[in-house]
């Protein structure tokens, strides 16, 4: 699938509702908040405080989370909101961490989407 700019959030409205109404995971790395849209895509926010590290660092990361989102998406139910919080660990982390701990994720929301229907 192609990278295009809807399948971003972007307002904090967007975040917001994700924050206050979907499903928290939480990881060593980052936590997901996962929250069911109506778009016909998965979405994704990332939020990655000063915390993690300075812009340089703040960027890569992003940059890393965003690929591993992108390059998951065939696996990614299509009708959800993702919001991914970066922890200060993620800024030490290599890519393989990254995507190992997102495909945990992943299977954790799939099973409980499973149950859900």
């Amino acid at each position: 699938m192609a990278r295009r700019r809807v399948t971003r959030l972007s307002s904090s409205l967007e975040f917001d509702r994700v924050y206050r109404r979907g499903r928290a995971y939480r990881g060593e790395l980052f936590s997901i908040h996962a929250f069911p849209n109506r778009a016909g895509t998965p979405r994704l926010g990332i939020s990655v405080s000063k915390r993690v590290g300075n812009a340089v660092t703040r960027n890569a990361v992003r940059r890393r989370l965003r690929e591993i989102f992108y390059s998951s998406l065939p696996e990614i139910p299509e009708d959800l909101d993702l919001v991914i919080s970066a922890r200060p660990a993620a800024a030490k982390a290599d890519f393989a961490g990254l995507k190992r701990e997102f495909e945990r994720f992943l299977d954790r929301i799939r099973e409980h989407q499973s149950s859900r229907d």
